[in-house]
């Protein structure tokens, strides 16, 4: 199978599995698609930059950013909590092969090998957290400054 044939699998991969984990999570008719099309485009953002940067943290944290960012705009457009497209979004991110070849690799005492495969994932869900708190910790200070702002401008009207 070729590349582009190998990537194609990946994305539509990407948007059934999160399509089920959506629908398994009850999300609702109107929130289904949305979210599982944030997988598939978290998915699509990793893969681009995975081809671009050869390491498994940038890739990851570019990825969650774009899923993050995607989830509190859908919230804001569907009128709908924001974590449910954000875990369903995440779905396709979550480090199974490396966590896998980790624990096997230290099952069989090969601990090079372990210590590898576990600074892989340590490092892919480091970059899924700090995309994660990135995004939320600029949402907080923007709603927090706009409160502000609100007030000053009720105080002025007075």
């Amino acid at each position: 199978m070729c590349r582009l044939q190998q990537v194609i699998v990946q994305i539509v991969t990407a948007l059934f599995g999160s399509l089920g984990f959506a629908l398994m999570f009850n999300l609702g008719k109107r929130n289904v698609i949305p979210a599982a099309i944030n997988g598939m485009c978290t998915w699509i953002v990793y893969i681009l930059v995975r081809n671009v940067i050869d390491d498994v943290f940038v890739p990851s944290l570019a990825a969650s950013l774009w899923a993050a960012v995607f989830a509190e705009v859908a919230a804001r457009v569907m009128k709908a909590p924001a974590n449910q497209y954000l875990i369903v979004g995440l779905i396709p991110l979550l480090p199974g092969a490396p966590l896998y070849y980790t624990l096997s690799s230290a099952f069989d005492s090969d601990w090079v090998a372990a210590r590898s495969w576990g600074n892989d994932t340590m490092m892919f869900v480091l970059g899924i957290a700090v995309g994660i708190s990135a995004v939320c910790g600029c949402d907080d200070i923007i709603k927090k400054l706009s409160k502000k702002t609100d007030k000053r401008s009720q105080e002025n009207d007075r």
